[in-house]
């Protein structure tokens, strides 16, 4: 209690010193509670600093905060500038005792008329800039409804002013001929109301100050917040593309496995070569004169079919492969642009939610931003089911090709049986059996080779339409993307009016 009695002891004592009288308001002459006006100008001089005292950095390139927040900066300086010229003005006010009382109202006067005029105009075109860039006008109204109260309270200010300046005139009118106007004459005429009632509405400019201050730094607040957000984004994309690159290296060396198993299951279904099956009983055909001379040409062409044809084809197989390795990873040349073509509204809509400083503002871009952010991760996926269905397919054309060697096989399985069937036959029957069988090997080679070239058109063909579907499965994927997006936009925009939706 003893403390409570003290403090309240203190207060008392620092109000009487504030109210006591001294020469102000022009006059040259002590009126009571100018110290409080004073006090309260300087509480408003405070005040008004902290509406332009704030202010963000913006790193992420995006031009339209950077254009909005120079516009609000620009907002916070002016009215700043305003505010303290009339908190410094109202100092100077309370403090005059030059005698010269419609020079100190005066004075006052203008800095208010200055205020009020920024107040209600157009701030160089910067609010009707943030309104045109967002296509909203939730900053513009919050900003005017600030305004307005401050546009009220210095026409109260003005009232008030008119009246003390009446007062004060009065005082000095009836205060005779001396340097200074006596006590008793300041307070016959100069209402001690009058000035708290001037003192009152000074109180009142500075508490309207705090929602200028408010509207103008959470605005930037929210523009940082989207700097944030499109910075992460930008970081997304790139640990995204990173992805998609290792993701197509592992693809492209699956190509070329597929490659390499093709190949080997070429050459375990030809099987051995005409010359390797015939060797031990190939001194004794080259004996023979119908041999060398009818079948050894056509058994030579089914030999190259099986052995350089062979090696030739499975060269061609290779370079399929790696020509679809290469074209592949042309399917999409700049995936960042691709995404930022297909996420470019959601993120500006997104953005814009949250630019607007609607009440709503904060609950749907938190909402749909990371419905925007995931749509990346969700295509890069899609992406990676895309690749490991082709790989998938192209895994079956091993068997396929496999089947094509096995039945080439087939045209020399019974090579060896034949010819030595022709030597079992007597010495004059020999050449005639061999003359006899020369042609059906003759088709046997062209068709030995006929199914390579079918074998090696075939993966042709099959990674040629695999780079087709590949192709047509990464763009379904973007546009499937573009879908999501198109949906956040509407859904987002939305948000603004009807807020959450239990």
């Amino acid at each position: 209690m003893k403390v409570f009695c003290f403090t309240l002891t203190i207060l008392c004592i620092v109000q009487s010193i504030l109210a006591i009288p001294r020469p102000d308001f022009g006059l040259n002459g002590a009126v009571y509670g100018s110290g409080t006006l004073n006090n309260a100008a300087t509480d408003l001089d405070t005040e008004s600093t902290k509406i332009g005292a704030y202010s963000v950095t913006l790193t992420s390139g995006y031009t339209l905060l950077t254009t909005i927040s120079d516009a609000l900066t620009a907002i916070g300086d002016d009215i700043t500038t305003a505010a303290k010229d009339l908190a410094t003005q109202l100092n100077t006010f309370s403090d005059d005792g030059s005698g010269q009382v419609t020079a100190a109202f005066d004075a006052v006067s203008a800095k208010i008329t200055a205020y009020k005029t920024l107040v209600n105009g157009a701030f160089g075109g910067n609010i009707a800039s943030i309104s045109t860039n967002t296509g909203q006008q939730f900053i513009e109204n919050q900003l005017k409804d600030a305004f307005k109260a401050v546009t009220g309270t210095l026409d109260n200010l003005s009232g008030k002013l008119a009246l003390l300046k009446t007062e004060v005139n009065n005082a000095k009118t009836n205060g005779g001929s001396g340097a200074t106007v006596s006590s008793a004459v300041v307070r016959r005429y100069v209402n001690a109301r009058t000035v708290n009632d001037v003192t009152v509405q000074i109180r009142n400019l500075k508490s309207n100050t705090p929602l200028m201050t408010f509207v103008i730094n959470s605005a930037l607040d929210n523009l940082k917040m989207v700097d944030d957000f499109i910075i992460d984004l930008k970081a997304g994309v790139d640990d995204s593309i990173t992805l998609y690159d290792t993701t197509y290296d592992a693809f492209s060396l699956n190509l070329q496995t597929e490659a390499e198993d093709i190949n080997t299951a070429l050459t375990i279904g030809v099987g051995s070569s005409a010359v390797i099956k015939l060797t031990s009983i190939q001194s004794t055909l080259d004996g023979i004169a119908e041999y060398t001379s009818d079948l050894a040409p056509k058994i030579a062409q089914l030999n190259t079919a099986v052995t350089d044809t062979v090696t030739a084809k499975k060269a061609d197989i290779t370079t399929a492969f790696a020509t679809y390795a290469t074209n592949a990873n042309t399917l999409i040349p700049d995936l960042k642009a691709s995404l930022g073509n297909m996420l470019c509204k959601p993120i500006q809509s997104v953005s814009i939610v949250q630019i607007v400083n609607h009440g709503y503002s904060d609950f749907c871009f938190s909402k749909y931003s990371p419905r925007v952010y995931a749509q990346i991760a969700l295509t890069i996926d899609a992406f990676d089911v895309c690749f490991m269905t082709e790989i998938s397919r192209l895994i079956s054309l091993v068997t396929v090709i496999e089947k094509i060697g096995v039945q080439i096989s087939y045209d020399t399985e019974d090579l060896y049986d034949n010819l030595n069937g022709c030597l079992s036959l007597p010495v004059s029957a020999q050449g005639s059996c061999f003359t006899a069988i020369a042609p059906y090997y003759q088709v046997v080679a062209a068709k030995a080779a006929a199914n390579l070239a079918t074998a090696t058109s075939l993966v042709t063909a099959e990674t040629t339409a695999s780079y087709n579907r590949l192709g047509s499965c990464l763009y379904a994927s973007l546009y499937v993307t573009a879908l999501s997006a198109t949906e956040i936009v509407t859904a987002a925009e939305g948000c603004l009016t009807t807020g959450p939706q239990p």
